[in-house]
């Protein structure tokens, strides 16, 4: 199936992860890229909206994957890399960018989701956790939870890996809203024009203040 994109006429251009469960490995990484690429090239978009299909917004890396190929290898260092600099490039992207989380949303996928600047779920079904504590992993570059977290939701969707219903995840301001499923894509696409408003804003100086605001630092992130 793969990532797909959808360019509509009023401006927004929507993703659509269709890899089941929409995990990440360096193929369906490389999926993601292109799709952004696609984005990018069109000079009629001006939102991003991203979705998965089904019961998951995306699980999160590929560990069976990753696992089988070894992380201290090259292409598992290379994973590393791409991945890093995936949800940086999402961070950062030249347009209002908005998740739609249609489903479950864990670990590497709420990293994802998190790189967005909103974030709508489905008030009636999915949960967003970072589960690396459970699964006996470590988080070794946390500047993405810091800058986007506030102390209570870190406590409860990281340190304590809790699976958060929307209407929990909005208590903690993890998302911006939430909706049933019928709307969710609608209403995505409403924040991100609400964004930007009447105003007229180019795309390099977007980023550019999006990178001044939240900087990028070096480090390797191990979600």
């Amino acid at each position: 199936m793969g990532i797909t994109v959808e360019f509509h006429n009023d401006g927004c251009a929507l993703i659509r992860m269709q890899n089941g469960q929409n995990r990440w490995n360096l193929t369906t990484l490389s999926q993601l890229n292109n799709a952004l690429d696609e984005v990018e090239r069109n000079k009629s978009a001006s939102i991003l909206v991203t979705t998965g299909e089904g019961k998951f917004y995306s699980n999160g890396i590929d560990l069976d994957w990753l696992n089988s190929i070894g992380r201290s290898s090259d292409a598992g260092r290379q994973f590393d890399t791409v991945i890093r600099d995936t949800l940086w490039r999402v961070m950062h992207f030249p347009m209002p960018t908005v998740a739609a989380i249609n489903g479950h949303c864990f670990a590497g996928g709420a990293f994802l989701a998190l790189c967005h600047d909103y974030r709508v779920m489905r008030s009636d079904r999915g949960w967003i956790s970072w589960n690396e504590t459970l699964i006996s992993l470590r988080i070794t570059d946390s500047l993405i939870l810091e800058r986007k977290l506030n102390i209570e939701a870190l406590r409860e969707s990281v340190i304590f890996a809790k699976r958060l219903t929307g209407p929990e995840a909005l208590k903690l301001k993890i998302v911006d809203g939430i909706e049933i499923e019928s709307n969710l894509i609608s209403v995505s696409k409403a924040i991100g024009f609400k964004a930007l408003g009447n105003n007229v804003i180019q795309r390099i100086d977007l980023q550019n203040m999006k990178k001044d605001m939240i900087p990028r630092t070096i480090g390797v992130s191990k979600l």
